[in-house]
């Protein structure tokens, strides 16, 4: 019976921070196509840059605290330890707060300098991050905390919070500057998402504040030394993993402009081009990854439970990556059959080549968004094992191989702008065979090739049929995606019926 609420419980978090993920991925368009039609492609581009260095400050300053808060306070739980808990969430907030103003000030005294290396002058907008920083450390340490009880309902309430206010007040701060200039409106933005992220954070505090009132300490000064020490093993290799990938991106934000017109595209094309590929086209293929998140976030308490408690959690892991790859698999295809008619509908002024170069890249990146789906689910088995140190090591790796890829190749005429995508698909794939090896020496778990072969031959055939369906214009635009995703709906899940059988009953096909 105990088996059977643990799995309710996984199935209900799982469910609660995909619908969470899909409002904030919905908000998050809402916001950002009055945005981009606000500011236009060229704004949104220096929106883009802004936001590439801010991902990577963010990631630098509390990139591995939810996930380490997560798995220690987890850990502690299977192992009786609960007095732990209060030292692991004084140090995440000591450690992340402090880094977060210490960053914050450097970009407030050294912005005008990184944005007249960018190219953009008056930029104000970085002297925000010495409030963002901060804030967004305090998200991500109660987030971990909450999250690190399986009780992933607060960390979905604040997402979609932060959404909203976000949505509320970035368009109307953003509508205000805008008035005045393009890089202003960009400073409207991010001090509407500064009020969102203080309002989203005062919920989490004052929730905090409600169920935890007889919280437990540690009184022993050795005990609380050894914590701590517990907490900066798990979260400092785990923070400067994190930190790669934002600071690649950051990378590309720094010098994909400049590279852009080595390989003879003007410096106006070029900002659109970034702004095209990491504003518009990303946002529409980051969708499918919500799949990925709520179902990473919510095994890694539970598969570190687990572990804590002697069992290995193959089943449970099994489970999770065939879930995994039935969701994302469709989800991300789908989005790339219906990328070009949604471009249509949503960006009116995206036409002729720069539509066609928009649907290239969403193709193109999808490989690369699968991998990183994997690469989550993957690492998040090696946080779960206490595998702080290879994490780091491989997303270096990873990391380098994609900053000398991306470098580069865009000043190369016929690759250009691709070159993002192709690094992209080069770090998440590295990563990806190389948990996935040191997995392999650790915990038995295998995908049968049947389930693979009907989980590939379904998301083909459905992507063929949606493809060719929505490009017939039989109906409106709008009308030609509704049936086109109900189509291929129907046709994945017709084709997949013995897998969720199989995955149904726990039973699988011989194994190769």
């Amino acid at each position: 019976m105990k088996k059977v609420k643990v799995k309710n419980r996984l199935g209900v978090s799982a469910v609660v921070l995909l619908v969470s993920g899909l409002v904030c991925k919905v908000l998050g368009a809402l916001f950002r196509l009055p945005l981009t039609n606000l500011l236009g492609i060229e704004g949104i581009g220096i929106f883009q840059l802004v936001m590439s260095l801010y991902a990577f400050a963010l990631v630098l300053t509390c990139g591995g605290v939810t996930n380490s808060l997560s798995k220690l306070i987890s850990t502690a739980r299977a192992k009786g330890n609960m007095t732990k808990i209060s030292t692991y969430l004084k140090r995440a907030l000591f450690i992340g707060v402090g880094i977060g103003v210490l960053i914050g000030l450097v970009f407030l005294f050294c912005g005008r300098y990184i944005s007249a290396f960018q190219g953009i002058s008056n930029n104000n907008s970085y002297s925000l991050f010495v409030l963002l920083l901060p804030l967004g450390a305090g998200l991500s340490v109660f987030r971990g905390f909450f999250q690190g009880y399986e009780n992933m309902v607060p960390t979905a309430i604040s997402q979609i919070i932060e959404q909203v206010f976000k949505f509320v007040f970035g368009l109307l701060f953003a509508f205000y500057f805008a008035k005045i200039g393009i890089v202003e409106g960009v400073f409207g933005a991010f001090l509407g998402i500064t009020v969102s992220e203080v309002i989203a954070l005062s919920y989490l505090v004052i929730l905090k504040a409600v169920r935890n009132k007889n919280f437990q300490t540690l009184q022993d000064l050795q005990s609380i030394k050894f914590a701590r020490h517990e907490f900066d093993k798990a979260n400092f290799p785990l923070m400067f993993s994190a930190s790669i990938l934002p600071l690649v991106n950051a990378f590309d934000g720094l010098v994909i402009v400049p590279r852009l017109m080595s390989a003879g595209v003007s410096s106006g094309l070029a900002t659109k081009l970034f702004g095209l590929q990491s504003g518009i086209v990303g946002a529409i293929l980051n969708f499918p990854l919500i799949i990925s998140m709520a179902v990473t976030t919510t095994l890694l308490p539970n598969i570190s439970f687990l572990i804590s408690k002697g069992v290995g959690g193959r089943v449970t892991i099994e489970k999770g990556l065939k879930v995994l790859l039935f969701l994302i698999l469709p989800t991300t295809f789908g989005v790339v059959a219906i990328s070009k008619q949604v471009f249509m509908l949503v960006y009116s002024d995206m036409t002729g080549a720069i539509l066609d170069i928009a649907f290239d890249l969403a193709l193109y990146g999808a490989f690369s968004i699968i991998f990183t789906a994997l690469m989550q689910y993957l690492v998040m088995l090696l946080q779960a094992n206490g595998q702080f140190r290879f994490i780091l090591l491989i997303t270096i790796v990873g990391g380098v191989a994609k900053a000398l890829l991306s470098f580069f190749l865009s000043a190369l005429p016929d690759v250009n702008i691709f070159a993002l995508v192709f690094g992209n698909l080069t770090l998440s794939a590295i990563v990806s065979l190389c948990a996935l090896w040191k997995l392999k020496r650790m915990v038995n778990f295998v995908i049968p090739f049947a389930d693979l072969f009907s989980l590939l031959f379904g998301t083909l055939v459905m992507f063929l049929m949606v493809y060719t369906f929505i490009n017939c214009n039989y109906f409106s635009t709008l009308a030609n995606i509704i049936v086109a995703v109900v189509l291929g709906v129907f046709v994945y899940v017709v084709i997949t019926i013995p897998f969720m059988l199989r995955l149904k009953t726990n039973k699988s096909p011989v194994r190769v």
